[in-house]
C-alpha cells in the first residue's frame, strides 16, 4: 500500500511538472508585434530573392498560438501591405515554423521562415506575370526634349560674343555629352521577375597614377531599386536603407533641418517615381525609351536646394556647339530651374536602350 501511495506521488509530481512547464513555455501568442530590421527588442531577419532587406518590417499575430497573420509593410514592389491569414505554425522545441502563399492575377508572393522569443525570420519570393520590360537592356543613349525652347538658364563667353544657353539649346547639347559619360558607368539594365531592377555598372577609379583604369563590370546588389508595371507606367521603389548602407552612409548622421526635402524623398519612396517608357520593335531585339516627364519632375522641385548645394560653385560640362567644344557652367543653370520649371508645357528626360543578345 506504501509503495501505490508512493507509486502515485512521483506520477503526480511529474505530471503536475509536466503541465507547469506546458505553462511556462513561450507561445506564439506572446510573440505577436511588429517586428522591424531596425528594432533590437522584435527583431527582423528578412531576406528578398535570398538577398537581406532592410529598412522593412512585419507585422505577426497570433490570437490562438497555432496559426498567425503576417503583414508585410512596403516588401513587395508596388504594395503597401501583403497580408498572409491562417498561417498555420509548427512547433518544434521553442522554435515556429510557417509557410505560406499569396497569389492574384499579376504576381505570386510565397514566404517561409520561423519565430522565437524576440526574433522573427522570413524569406520571401516574388513572381511578376510577364511584362513588357522584362529583359535585359543595353543602354545606347540619352534622350531630352524641353519646352518652351527659349527660356533663359545661363550665357557662355565665346571671346567674341557671349552666347544664351536656353531651354532648347540645352535639350539639344546635354544629351550627346551626357551618353558620354554614362556609357563609362551604366553598361545594362536588367528588369527581373522578382520586381527588383539591376544594373551592369563600372566599379573602376580613376586614380593620378591611373587616369583611364581598364572597366571593372559589376552587377548592382539586390533590393536596391524595384519596380511594377501599372496601367502602362513604370513605377520605382527605391530603399534609401538600402542605398545608403551600400554607399557605407551613415543614416544617423542625417540633418533634421531638410524636413521638406526628405518629406518629399519619402513620398516618391513610398508611392514610387512613376516613369514612363515606351517600347518598340525592331531588329528582332526591340528598342526601349524610359523617361521622366514635366509632371514628375516639376514636384522634384523641392529638392533643388539639396541638389545645388552638393555641386561646386566653378562645375561646368563641355559640349560641341558649331564644331567648338564650350563650357557650360551648372551653377546658374540650377539658380533659374525653377523658374524655367514653372513655366515649362513639356519636357521629357531619358534613357534609350536597346535589347541584349
Amino acid at each position: 500500500m506504501k509503495n501505490k501511495f508512493l507509486l502515485l506521488m512521483v506520477v503526480g509530481i511529474v505530471f503536475f511538472a509536466s503541465c507547469s512547464d506546458d505553462d511556462d513555455k513561450d507561445s506564439p501568442k506572446d510573440f505577436s508585434g511588429i517586428y522591424s530590421t531596425t528594432s533590437t527588442d522584435r527583431v527582423l531577419d528578412l531576406k528578398y530573392s535570398d538577398a537581406a532587406f532592410i529598412g522593412k518590417s512585419v507585422d505577426f499575430n497570433s490570437a490562438d498560438g497555432k496559426s498567425a497573420t503576417l503583414k508585410l509593410q512596403g516588401v513587395v514592389p508596388g504594395e503597401c501591405e501583403t497580408v498572409f491569414s491562417s498561417v498555420p505554425l509548427e512547433s518544434g522545441s521553442s522554435v515556429y515554423t510557417f509557410s505560406a502563399e499569396n497569389k492574384n492575377d499579376s504576381r505570386t508572393v510565397t514566404l517561409e521562415g520561423s519565430i522565437v522569443k524576440g526574433k522573427l525570420t522570413v524569406n520571401v519570393n516574388v513572381k511578376f506575370a510577364q511584362n513588357e520590360l522584362m529583359k535585359t537592356w543595353d543602354f545606347s543613349s540619352v534622350k531630352m526634349a524641353w519646352t518652351p525652347h527659349d527660356y533663359p538658364l545661363t550665357e557662355v563667353d565665346l571671346g567674341f560674343t557671349k552666347m544664351k544657353i536656353t531651354t532648347g539649346l540645352l535639350a539639344t547639347m546635354a544629351p550627346t555629352m551626357l551618353a558620354k559619360e554614362l556609357k563609362n558607368y551604366l553598361q545594362n539594365v536588367t528588369f527581373r521577375e522578382d520586381g527588383n531592377i539591376v544594373a551592369a555598372y563600372n566599379t573602376a577609379t580613376a586614380t593620378e597614377e591611373n587616369p583611364e583604369p581598364e572597366a571593372d563590370w559589376q552587377m548592382s546588389p539586390l533590393n536596391l531599386a524595384q519596380y511594377c508595371v501599372k496601367d502602362g507606367v513604370c513605377y520605382v521603389f527605391l530603399s534609401l536603407d538600402m542605398i545608403m548602407r551600400q554607399v557605407d552612409m551613415d543614416q544617423e548622421g542625417r540633418s533634421t533641418d531638410t524636413d521638406p526635402i526628405l518629406g518629399a524623398i519619402e513620398q516618391l519612396l513610398t508611392n514610387g517615381i512613376p516613369v514612363q517608357f515606351e517600347k518598340t520593335e525592331g531588329d528582332g531585339k526591340g528598342a526601349l525609351y524610359v523617361y521622366l516627364d514635366q509632371v514628375l519632375l516639376k514636384q522634384l522641385g523641392p529638392l533643388l536646394p539639396m541638389v545645388e548645394s552638393l555641386i561646386p560653385e566653378d562645375m561646368a560640362f563641355e559640349a560641341s556647339f558649331l564644331g567648338k567644344t564650350i563650357s557650360v557652367p551648372i551653377g546658374p543653370i540650377l539658380e533659374n530651374l525653377p523658374g524655367a520649371l514653372e513655366v515649362t508645357t513639356a519636357m521629357q528626360v531619358g534613357l534609350q536602350f536597346k535589347g541584349a543578345e
